[in-house]
C-alpha cells in the first residue's frame, strides 16, 4: 500500500461518521443495530457504536472502524477503502498502487497499450470522422467512447510497431499475422473494442465492421477478434471487468450479458456493473471469480432460443454453487442493445426491476416446450420441474414451488414431496455440523485479558508490568502489538489500532477471535488478577513438566537432585500466591 500518514487517516475517519457511512450500506434500526452483512445473520447481532466509532458483530466477531467496514463490505484493499472515504468527504487523496503484472508478460502489455493508444488516436483524427458518425448514429457518445477506450484500426499498425518491437512478439499476441511470408495487420478498417483485465492491462481486441462498402474490394466479416494468446484466455475473461469490478463489489451484483454492445448500451443508461462473456459458456474460472466477488448474478443474455438455452445452462451451474440468480426478460427484441435503442431506458429499467428468479425462468421455459393439454407432457414437465428443485438447497423455495405445482395441476402436494424425497440430494443428511472451538480456562484467560486491553488503556499498563506475556503465540503477538502501539503513540484507541494492524491478516484473525468470545467491557481488579494468575500458573506448570522430562531423561544422579530442587523451589513460589 502507498504510504498515507496517520494524520490523513485520522482526518478521513473524523469526516466520515461511522453511523452515517454504515447506514448508507445497510439498514440500521434506531439503536444502530442490524443484521450482520458479514455472515448469514437471522437476528440483529451487528451493532455500531457512535461514541467509539467502531462496529461489532456479537455473533461472528467481525469488528472494526469505518475504514475496515468499507474495505470488507466492498471487498477492496485498505488503500481503496481510504480513497472511497476520502472522496466521500471531499478530501484529496492520491494513492498510486503498482500495476499487478507478471514481469514475464510486461512487454506484451506494453505493446497492447501502445496499439490501444494508436487506435484511440485514429478515431479522433481526421480519418476517424466516418467511424465517429457511425458511433453517433448508434447513440454512443464521447463519454462512452472514453469509458470503453473505443478506437479505430487502419492498415498501418505493423509499419508503426515494427520500428520499435520485435515482429515475433507482435505475432505472438496476434497484433499482426504472417501470410505467405508477408506481414498484415490483424485488425483493418474496424472500430476497435479493447479487452482489458482486472488490473487494467489491455489483453486483446475485438474489431467491428462499420463501412458500408469494403476497401480494396476485400469483403470484411462483421467481427474480427484476437485469437487466444499467452495473455488472453477467453475462459478467464469478462469484457468490461476493468470498469465494472468496483461497482460489482459495491452493489454485490454482477449483470452478465452476451455481447459487447449490450454491455456498452447498458452503460449509456447507468448500469455500471455489467460484463460480457467471451462466448455463451460460463467456465469454471468465471464461476470462481463470481464466488470470489460474493455477489448475486443477473443474467441478461439474448432473448432468442440460443440465448435462452445459454441462460438455462449458466443458471443451473450458478444454482449448484448456491449463487442467487435472476433473469431479465423482455419481448420484441433480440438483445438489450436493440431493446434500449428502440424502447428506451424506462422500459429497460422496468424489465430489470421485474426480473425473474432463475427457477421461475426455467419453469416457464420448460413449460413452453410442453403441450399442457396432454397429460403425458404435463407429467414430463412436472418431473423436470422436480429435478430442478432437487438442484437447490432452499427448503422454503422448494415448499413454495411444490405448492404452486400442486395448485396449478391439481396434484396432491404429498405426492410431489415424496417424489423429491426419492430423487433428492442424498448428501444432505450426511452434512456434519462444524464443531465449535472449545476453550480451556487458560484460553479464556488469555482472550479476556486481550479483550480488556483493547478496551481499557490502564489494563495495558497493568498487564505489561505484572505479566507481559501470554501462552499462545498468536495471542502473545496481539498483546505485543497492543503494547507497541501504546508506547509509540502514547495512548491506545481501538479504532486507530485496527488501522495499525491493517496489513497483518494473522493478527486480524486473532483479533476477530477475541472480539467474538467476550462482550463484557466492565471488569474488577480481582477478576483481572485471577486471569493473570491463571496464566502464570499455566506457565509454571509447563516449566515443571519440562524439568520433570529433563530429570527422567538424565542418568546423572547429581543432575536429578539439582532438577528436583528447582521443582521444589518453583512449587514453593506458587504456594505463596
Amino acid at each position: 500500500m502507498a504510504f498515507v500518514s496517520k494524520d490523513i487517516i485520522d482526518e478521513i475517519k473524523s469526516k466520515n461518521d461511522i453511523v452515517d457511512v454504515i447506514g448508507s450500506y445497510i439498514n440500521l434500526n434506531e439503536k444502530n443495530k442490524a443484521l450482520c452483512p458479514f455472515h448469514d445473520d437471522h437476528s440483529p447481532s451487528f451493532s455500531v457504536h457512535s461514541d467509539k466509532q467502531i462496529y461489532k458483530c456479537f455473533s461472528c466477531g467481525e469488528s472494526g472502524n469505518v475504514i475496515t467496514f468499507v474495505q470488507k463490505y466492498n471487498g477492496v484493499s485498505f488503500a481503496e477503502a481510504l480513497k472511497i472515504l476520502a472522496d466521500r468527504a471531499g478530501i484529496k487523496l492520491d494513492i498510486s498502487t503498482p500495476k499487478k503484472t507478471n514481469t514475464k508478460y510486461d512487454k506484451y502489455y506494453e505493446i497492447n497499450d501502445t496499439v490501444n493508444k494508436y487506435f484511440k488516436n485514429n478515431l479522433v483524427s481526421k480519418g476517424g470522422k466516418e467511424a465517429l458518425d457511425y458511433l453517433s448514429q448508434r447513440k454512443i457518445n464521447k463519454d462512452i467512447i472514453n469509458l470503453f477506450n473505443i478506437g479505430l484500426s487502419d492498415n498501418r499498425i505493423h509499419e508503426v510497431l515494427s520500428k520499435k518491437y520485435d515482429i515475433n512478439d507482435l505475432l505472438e499476441i496476434d497484433i499482426v499475422k504472417e501470410i505467405n511470408g508477408r506481414i498484415y495487420d490483424t485488425f483493418q478498417n474496424r472500430i476497435i473494442f479493447p479487452i482489458i483485465d482486472e488490473n487494467n492491462n489491455v489483453i486483446a481486441f475485438s474489431g467491428r465492421k462499420y463501412l458500408k462498402e469494403d476497401l480494396n474490394d476485400v469483403t470484411l466479416s462483421k467481427y474480427s477478434n484476437s485469437k487466444e494468446t499467452i495473455i488472453f484466455k477467453k475462459s478467464l475473461t469478462f469484457y468490461n471487468i476493468n470498469n465494472a469490478l468496483i461497482n460489482i463489489k459495491k452493489s454485490k451484483e454482477i449483470i452478465i450479458t452476451e455481447g459487447f454492445m449490450d454491455t456498452i448500451r447498458m452503460a449509456t443508461i447507468g448500469y455500471n456493473n455489467v460484463v460480457a462473456l467471451m462466448g455463451t459458456a460460463l467456465t469454471k474460472d468465471h464461476l470462481d471469480k463470481i464466488l470470489k466477488y460474493k455477489c448475486k448474478v443477473v443474467l441478461n443474455l439474448d432473448q432468442d432460443e440460443a440465448g435462452k438455452n445459454a441462460t438455462i445452462n449458466i443458471g443451473e451451474e450458478l444454482i449448484k454453487n448456491n449463487i442467487d440468480v435472476s433473469v431479465i426478460v423482455f419481448d420484441d427484441y433480440k438483445d438489450s442493445d436493440e431493446y434500449i435503442i428502440n424502447k428506451g431506458k424506462d422500459a429497460f429499467d422496468n424489465a430489470y426491476n421485474n426480473r425473474m428468479s432463475f427457477i421461475d425462468f426455467k419453469f416457464n421455459y420448460l413449460k413452453s416446450k410442453k403441450n399442457l393439454k396432454d397429460t403425458v407432457e404435463i407429467s414430463k414437465y412436472i418431473n423436470e420441474a422436480i429435478k430442478t428443485l432437487n438442484d437447490i438447497d432452499d427448503d422454503i423455495l422448494k415448499e413454495l414451488k411444490i405448492k404452486e405445482l400442486s395448485e396449478e395441476f391439481g396434484i396432491d402436494d404429498s405426492i410431489l414431496k415424496n417424489k423429491i424425497k426419492i430423487t433428492g440430494k442424498k448428501n444432505i443428511i450426511e452434512k456434519k455440523e462444524i464443531p465449535k472451538k472449545k476453550y480451556n480456562k487458560y484460553d479464556i484467560s488469555e482472550i479476556r485479558i486481550l479483550y480488556l486491553m483493547l478496551h481499557h488503556d490502564d489494563v495495558i499498563l497493568y498487564f505489561e508490568n505484572s505479566l507481559g506475556y501470554l501462552v499462545h503465540d498468536n495471542m502473545s503477538n496481539l498483546a505485543y502489538r497492543i503494547i507497541e502501539f501504546r508506547n509509540e503513540y502514547g495512548y491506545f484507541e481501538y479504532s486507530d489500532f485496527i488501522d495499525y494492524i491493517s496489513e497483518d491478516n494473522n493478527l486480524q484473525e486473532t483479533l476477530k477471535e477475541v472480539m467474538k468470545y467476550h462482550n463484557e467491557d466492565e471488569y474488577t481488579n480481582e477478576e483481572l488478577d485471577d486471569y493473570i494468575n491463571t496464566i502464570k500458573k499455566y506457565s509454571i506448570e509447563k516449566r515443571v513438566e519440562s524439568l520433570k522430562k529433563e530429570m527422567n531423561e538424565t542418568l546423572d544422579i547429581n543432575k536429578k537432585i539439582e532438577i528436583a530442587k528447582k521443582i521444589e523451589i518453583i512449587k514453593k513460589e506458587v504456594l505463596k500466591w
